[in-house]
């Protein structure tokens, strides 16, 4: 905790986690607010769900290959899937019909990824040594995440605008600004992944390579 690195990893998943997981606690409401059946609010969780495990899946095959064929610092990979989150968070703040369907396969993909990359991240650069502690320690930036995004920033601001019997609200202005502000969170994320990637290169070409090479051999 000591290390520059440890919270650039941190903060990267705090913004890619903790935007990710707001999404889908709010997902059913945003459906609702738009017009979208229950059916439908059912169905774009279960698309989640699917897209949650491709994504944990693919980030991890994925990255193995360019780090293993051509030496890619897996740090770089999780600043794609960030950049990959803001954009999705675009397209649920604008509204347009269909939008979650899209909206909620590319956060699943891109939460599933974080959750792949970031284990492995960790015993990259910490070692194995301690992995469990590190690891769960910056594990942590999920639920803070969730709450800060979920609860003060999308709650706060849904409560703000309902209106009406139950104090519901309806239309895109429900979530459109919690989303936008979604948009620089996570481009925030995407910046500080790239600074942990940046800082990082060298010590994977020079350090983690070698130890996977001398392990293969073994």
């Amino acid at each position: 905790m000591r290390t520059t690195n440890f919270w650039l990893l941190f903060v990267a998943m705090l913004c890619g986690m903790g935007s990710g997981m707001a999404t889908i606690n709010n997902i059913s409401q945003i459906g609702e607010s738009l017009g979208y059946t229950s059916v439908e609010r059912s169905t774009l969780v279960s698309l989640w769900s699917i897209w949650n495990f491709l994504g944990r899946f693919g980030a991890g095959y994925v990255s193995d290959i360019f780090l293993h064929r051509r030496g890619w610092a897996r740090p770089l990979f999780s600043t794609l899937t960030l950049a990959a989150m803001a954009a999705s968070h675009i397209i649920i703040a604008l509204g347009f019909s269909g939008n979650l369907y899209v909206g909620s396969i590319l956060v699943g993909v891109c939460y599933g990824s974080q959750w792949s990359l970031m284990p492995t991240i960790t015993s990259e650069i910490f070692g194995v040594l301690h992995m469990g502690t590190i690891f769960n320690t910056i594990a942590v930036a999920s639920p803070i995440g969730s709450y800060i995004f979920s609860v003060r920033l999308i709650g706060y601001i849904y409560d703000k605008e309902a209106s009406g019997e139950g104090n519901l609200c309806s239309g895109t202005y429900c979530f459109m600004i919690s989303f936008f502000i979604l948009v620089a969170v996570s481009f925030f994320g995407f910046l500080v992944a790239f600074v942990l990637f940046m800082k990082t290169t060298r010590f994977y070409k020079t350090v983690v390579l070698r130890r996977l090479r001398n392990s293969g051999r073994g």
